[in-house]
């Protein structure tokens, strides 16, 4: 028993009578076509979501979602995501110069040897770790 207001503009009436003669030519559980709503997202640019949702007989989530370009299903019937940007720059103020390579080994009698390598040569860090832990016969 689902009323729909009083249709006034002449476009959103051309749109609810568009939906009503699609509907009566196709199963209910069929996808309402692209341009149907294309037509109703612009109305409810116009109107407003809920008015457009009940005077077209539309789910006012499913028209909110399109109208904000989420959710919107081309004609294949697949979700599109919105176009991500080709290059995103992030800027937290930290210097350029990268930050040194520390490396602190000490042992059991709580030696310990501190070591700090730029970063180019934070390669190397294994290798000298090998030659000073490396226990010999």
């Amino acid at each position: 028993m689902s009323q729909s207001l009083p249709v006034a503009d002449p476009q959103l009436a051309d749109a609810a009578a568009a939906l009503a003669e699609w509907r009566s030519t196709l199963p209910r559980s069929s996808r309402i076509p692209e341009d149907l709503w294309s037509r109703a997202t612009a109305l409810a640019e116009r109107h407003g979501v809920a008015k457009v949702a009940v005077a077209l007989k539309l789910d006012y989530t499913s028209l909110k979602r399109r109208l904000t370009g989420t959710g919107q299903r081309p004609a294949g019937g697949e979700r599109t995501l919105p176009p991500s940007p080709a290059f995103v720059e992030l800027n937290f103020g930290l210097p350029l110069a990268p930050s040194p390579c520390v490396l602190v080994l000490s042992d059991r009698h709580g030696r310990a040897l501190r070591i700090e390598l730029p970063r180019a040569a934070s390669r190397d860090i294994a290798e000298v770790a090998r030659s000073l832990w490396q226990t010999r016969p």
